[in-house]
C-alpha cells in the first residue's frame, strides 16, 4: 500500500520534474551562449586594442 502511494506521489510530481530539467537545460544554454558572446566580444577588444598600437 506504500508503495502505490509513492508510486502516486512520484507520477504526480513528475511534469514538474520534466519543467525543472528543461528549464535547467535552457538556462544552461543561454549561459553557455553567453559565454560565447563573452569570449568574441573579447577578442574584438584584443584585435581592436593590437591594431591600435601598430
Amino acid at each position: 500500500m506504500a508503495q502505490s502511494t509513492t508510486f502516486r506521489t512520484s507520477a504526480k510530481h513528475a511534469p514538474l520534474a520534466d519543467h525543472i530539467v528543461e528549464f535547467l537545460s535552457r538556462a544552461s544554454r543561454a549561459l553557455r551562449n553567453l559565454a560565447d558572446s563573452a569570449d568574441h566580444a573579447a577578442k574584438m577588444v584584443r584585435k581592436a586594442d593590437a591594431a591600435r598600437r601598430s
